[in-house]
């Protein structure tokens, strides 16, 4: 049915080509290869040229059809099959958390918009599931790429090498996280203020004058004890978004509303009103996908911020294996519009 032997110098020897013949239509031939008569007319039009574009049906002069190849095609149709089937969850309509199977590493972007100006800080991190007690309490350890990129470069300003080699101190951080996935505790804060002092003599033999001074003091007061480091990291918006808790029950509609505390400042919670749901099917490439979309509730803080409800906002897509329901990759985006529109965004996917 395929048609090898092109004329010499064709400009479709590239390409896997049906030979059209007398009394062919685009219906005909879809049906006999078993493809959609839209999709073949798509995939040939894309790399066929001008004069050979396939309209309501084939041209008269029509000698060739373009076919995809076979594996886009298996791939294409095994999407489709995935795009029909219904998301699988627990009883109560629970997303499960299979906490057991997180073992990746993650390409992990932060971009801080405020008006015209742009910073994007990248960096890669791992995620690894040690251990659950009796109460489905799971213990992670997370460890961070000493190689970060600002603005696609090493960094380059005094602040940004202190930053990447004060983090030498937290990790690799093992963290406690509760059966909905939410992180809730700081696991091995000792081994951490005892790696302090071996980073701190390291950054004064590089680094020095009065903003090393500072950094240093800061570092030392999150330091001082489990619960002052715990406060300090929920700030880290990797943290905050990846342990979540998303892996709760939600209705038979796969929607419910919720409070998220999500930190605008660093140190400074902000609470929005939230409501989630999963696409009860699974999408074009085979994943659970859960949103979260909420505005700020101004509970008398939004004063000290400068804010009104209605200029703030949160929203975060979530795409997850829909097998073992760890998460593939995930976008979360606040928006603050005030005098000045600031943007922050964390943007998670699997290293290939």
């Amino acid at each position: 049915m395929y048609h090898k032997d092109k004329p010499d110098g064709s400009p479709y020897d590239q390409f896997r080509t049906y030979k059209i013949k007398k009394g062919d239509t685009l219906a005909s031939v879809a049906r006999d290869l078993g493809v959609e008569a839209d999709e073949l007319r798509w995939y040939h039009n894309m790399y066929c040229e001008i004069p050979d574009l396939i309209e309501a049906d084939f041209k008269s002069s029509s000698e060739f059809l373009i076919l995809a190849p076979e594996k886009y095609i298996e791939e294409r149709k095994e999407k489709e099959k995935k795009k029909d089937q219904k998301v699988s969850l627990a009883s109560n309509y629970r997303l499960p958390f299979a906490a057991d199977k997180i073992n990746e590493s993650y390409r992990v972007k932060y971009t801080f918009e405020i008006s015209d100006q742009i910073d994007v800080t990248e960096m890669a991190i791992n995620v690894k599931w040690l251990a659950t007690d009796k109460n489905r309490y799971s213990l992670f350890e997370i460890t961070r790429s000493k190689t970060i990129h600002v603005n696609g470069l090493p960094p380059q300003f005094l602040i940004e090498k202190l930053g990447a080699k004060s983090a030498e101190v937290v990790y690799p951080l093992k963290i406690v996280v509760d059966k909905f996935g939410k992180w809730v505790d700081i696991f091995n804060y000792d081994e951490i203020e005892s790696r302090w002092g071996k980073i701190k003599n390291e950054i004064l033999d590089y680094y020095e004058g009065e903003l090393t001074e500072v950094y240093i003091d800061h570092i030392e007061k999150n330091l001082t004890d489990s619960d002052t480091l715990l406060r300090s990291l929920r700030s880290d918006y990797f943290f905050r978004t990846f342990f979540n808790g998303i892996h709760v029950g939600y209705t038979a509609d796969y929607l419910f509303k919720n409070e998220v505390s999500f930190p605008l400042e660093e140190d400074e919670e902000a609470i929005f009103e939230v409501t989630q749901k999963i696409t009860p099917f699974l999408d074009e490439d085979g994943f659970i996908k859960v949103d979260q979309k909420g505005v700020y509730m101004d509970s008398g803080l939004g004063i000290l911020y400068g804010y009104t409800s209605s200029k703030v906002n949160y929203s975060a897509v979530y795409f997850l294996n829909s097998e073992t329901y760890t998460i593939e990759k995930m976008n979360v985006e606040c928006n603050i519009l005030s005098n000045e529109h600031i943007k922050k965004t964390i943007e998670i996917k699997l290293l290939e």
